[in-house]
C-alpha cells in the first residue's frame, strides 16, 4: 500500500508541470495575437506604456586595426620566453599540485619551455595539433586578422613542453600571447608590451 502512494505522488508531481504548460500555452495565443496588433515602432505609445519600443541602430564601424603599430615579437626572443614562464610559474602559485609527482612534473615543465621556434601559421592543420589549429582559426575569425598578422611559436622542449604553443596577434597598440596547450580546454594569455 505504500508503494501505491509513493506511486500516486510521483504521478501528481509529474502531471504538475504538464498542466503548468498547458496554462501556459492557453495564454501565449493571445499575448501572440497583442503583439501582432501593437503599434508600429514610428507611432508614440503613451507614457503609462510599460513597454517601450525599441529603435535598432546600425552597429558603430570599429576603427581599422593598424597591425603594423606593434610588430610580433619573435619567437627566440628571450624576453617573450622569460613573460610565458612567469606566467606558467603564476598560474601553478594560483593552483598548486598536491603530489609530488605532478610538482616534479611542473618543475620539469619550465625548466623545458626555455626555447621557442616559429611554425608557419598558413597550413597549419588540426592533424598537427587540434587545440593549435582551433585557436589559430578562432582569433582569425573573431579578431578579423589574416594569417600574415598571426605568429605561432611552438616549444622545442622535451615532455609535457614539447606540445606547449604560443600564438601572438595583435589588440591596439601591443600584442596578445595566447599560451596553447598547458591547460586542457583553456589557454592562458597575456599582453606583451
Amino acid at each position: 500500500m505504500c508503494n501505491l502512494g509513493f506511486f500516486l505522488s510521483l504521478c501528481l508531481l509529474l502531471a504538475a508541470p504538464a498542466a503548468a504548460a498547458e496554462t501556459e500555452e492557453t495564454a501565449s495565443p493571445a499575448s501572440a495575437e497583442t503583439s501582432q496588433t501593437a503599434a508600429p515602432a514610428d507611432t508614440e505609445l503613451p507614457a503609462d506604456e510599460d513597454e517601450l519600443p525599441i529603435e535598432i541602430l546600425p552597429p558603430e564601424e570599429m576603427p581599422p586595426l593598424d597591425v603594423e603599430a606593434s610588430p610580433r615579437p619573435e619567437c627566440s626572443d628571450s624576453l617573450l620566453v622569460q613573460k610565458i614562464v612567469e606566467k606558467i610559474e603564476a598560474y601553478q602559485t594560483e593552483h598548486p599540485s598536491t603530489m609530488l609527482i605532478d610538482r616534479r612534473r611542473d618543475i620539469l615543465l619550465r625548466r623545458n619551455l626555455s626555447r621557442f621556434d616559429e611554425v608557419k601559421v598558413e597550413g597549419f592543420t588540426a592533424k598537427q595539433d587540434f587545440n593549435v589549429a582551433n585557436a589559430v582559426i578562432m582569433t582569425k575569425i573573431n579578431r578579423g586578422l589574416n594569417d600574415a598578422d598571426l605568429r605561432l611559436c611552438k616549444s622545442l622542449g622535451h615532455g609535457r613542453a614539447a606540445g606547449v604553443y604560443a600564438l601572438i596577434y595583435p589588440v591596439g597598440e601591443g600584442n596578445v600571447v595566447d599560451i596553447i596547450n598547458f591547460l586542457p580546454g583553456e589557454n592562458l594569455s597575456f599582453i606583451y608590451d
